[in-house]
């Protein structure tokens, strides 16, 4: 009985939300662009699943009006290598921050709504799964009742029927005692059509398979859309480190899963927006898609009366269950005057045994019939009923419409960041290329001993020779330079030394004398003057 502890507010009816309205409102079309007059909810219609894929083309050709956009540009760009100054980038990377930060915003309410639709999916299922261990707790009672009628009650009378078609004394109450039987085995005969009538109709209510499936899709669908829209800000995280760091690698990095991310929110939004219309054709009335849905052996007037359970409604079942009342306490009184009668004329028989079990199982069935009437009565479901009503048609539509909302702006906001990024990172490139575009009016104003001083460092190294080291390689060339000039005036004025040796030149090999002793130089070169130092070896490195 803990499926009837449900608060029950029968004064209550569902009405369909704003949001449903205003979805179902919108233009469907089919194939042709010719607007369909029928817009209820029909899922294998074809027409209708037109209209709503129509709808759902919308962001799809804004996405390809978007790609096309972005190509065009990048034609435009692939071939424009002109350096650009630091600071004309600058504006560009305010902007991508601005944008990720709005995107960000885009995507948390995309999680917002997930959970609210998840939230609502949860309600739905939950609710449904209790009205079907309603209508299997009726199944089940109905199927008892008919198993004790028909299997325990029905057996012992006709073995009471064989033991009555004995000789008695008193044929007048043999008569009637006959009468008697006979009345509780047509009694017991009514009740069990009666439950069959009442059962038959519920047969064809499966409701576990769909709530299976239900589940099983919510398991995958809510952590994969969450999943998804964390993978939108772990990308969007990228794009901030790398307008942080002026990182060129991760704005290509972006810039290339951008497209992707952008596809797939215009492709979300696209789903969304069919998904939305859809379930607001619905919710404007659930009960006249469940009543076409209902299986051919449920009447109408009984899905009715459980979605609606207005007083002026009679419950469908009421009559046969009052048919099986009856029946039963009819059976019973009958059963009281077989007892009495059958005691007197059949003393040693045996027979209170048998009486007494067909009295047990006949206070057990109406006992049955008291709990079968609790269950079927319109409270409990009609509740249920109004509670996944509710979480799918206010909580679950609305989170639905937040998630296209976040999609829809999240594909807008994407796509303006591919454009601003790939604008971007196509004029960053190593950190010392900003400078070079003011460097040639630094070379210009150079003094030119410094450019020849900066000419010389760029001399290659001479092979034949020891390696040149930065400065005293420079130093080397530059002395090597000054005794050339020099060397080349005193040539030229034909200086000579008084003992008639010139002054460049090697010094003389005939000079033996004993008291001559080499200079530093080894005899190998000669120095201008006492103030130029004499090139060393040990100078060259």
């Amino acid at each position: 009985m803990g499926l009837l502890s449900e608060p029950v507010d029968t004064t209550s009816h569902y009405q369909p939300p704003l949001i449903a309205k205003l979805l179902h409102k919108l233009p469907h079309y089919n194939i042709t662009f010719h607007r369909i007059a029928n817009t209820t909810f029909r899922p294998t219609d074809a027409v209708y699943l037109e209209s709503l894929g129509i709808l759902g083309s919308v962001p799809a050709a804004l996405l390809i009006v978007s790609l096309f956009g972005l190509l065009l540009y990048l034609m435009t760009r692939c071939c424009d290598r002109k350096p650009r100054p630091a600071h004309s980038i600058k504006s560009l990377k305010i902007t991508l921050s601005i944008v990720t930060v709005l995107c960000c915003a885009a995507i948390g309410l995309g999680l917002y709504g997930n959970d609210d639709l998840h939230n609502g999916l949860l309600e739905v299922l939950t609710a449904g799964r209790k009205v079907d261990n309603l209508v299997s707790s009726v199944r089940n009672q109905t199927h008892i009742l008919e198993h004790t009628l028909a299997m325990k009650i029905r057996p012992q009378l006709v073995e009471l029927a064989d033991i009555f078609d004995q000789p008695a004394s008193n044929q007048t109450a043999l008569s009637q005692l006959i009468l008697a039987l006979n009345v509780v085995q047509g009694n017991v005969t009514i009740a069990i059509n009666a439950a069959g009538d009442i059962r038959r109709p519920l047969m064809g209510i499966l409701m576990s398979g769909f709530l299976n499936t239900g589940d099983q899709w919510e398991l995958i669908r809510w952590p994969g859309t969450v999943a998804i829209l964390a993978l939108l800000l772990v990308l969007c995280a990228v794009l901030l480190v790398g307008v942080a760091r002026h990182s060129r690698c991760a704005l290509i990095l972006f810039s290339v899963c951008g497209l992707l991310a952008v596809t797939g929110s215009w492709l979300m939004s696209g789903i969304y927006l069919s998904t939305s219309v859809a379930v607001g054709d619905l919710c404007i009335d659930p009960a006249e898609y469940l009543a076409s849905e209902a299986p051919s052996e449920l009447p109408t007037d009984v899905l009715l009366y459980y979605t609606q359970c207005e007083s002026v409604r009679s419950n469908p079942f009421t009559q046969r269950l009052r048919e099986s009342q009856n029946a039963i306490n009819n059976a019973r009184s009958a059963m009281s005057t077989v007892a009495k009668v059958s005691q007197v004329l059949f003393k040693s028989a045996g027979l209170q045994p048998k009486l007494g079990a067909v009295s047990a199982d006949l206070n057990l069935s109406e006992r049955l019939l008291t709990q079968l009437t609790a269950l079927v009565d319109c409270k409990a479901i009609h509740f249920n009923y109004l509670t996944a009503a509710r979480g799918l048609c206010e909580g679950g539509l609305l989170g639905l419409v937040l998630m296209l909302i976040a999609s829809f702006i999240a594909a807008i906001l994407l796509t303006v960041m591919v454009w601003v990024d790939s604008h971007t990172w196509i004029y960053i490139r190593k950190r010392n290329d900003y400078s070079q575009v003011e460097e040639p009016s630094y070379i210009s104003h150079q003094p030119p001993q410094n450019h020849h001083q900066t000419m010389a460092r760029q001399m290659p190294r001479n092979h034949n020779g020891p390696p040149a080291i930065s400065g005293s390689h420079t130093l080397a060339h530059a002395g090597r330079k000054h005794h050339e000039m020099m060397a080349h005036q005193h040539a030229h004025h034909g200086t000579m030394r008084p003992m008639g040796t010139h002054t460049l030149g090697r010094l003389p090999s005939h000079n033996h004398s004993p008291n001559h002793m080499p200079g530093p130089n080894n005899g190998k070169y000669a120095t201008l003057s006492k103030q130029c130092k004499t090139l060393e070896a040990n100078d060259f490195y």
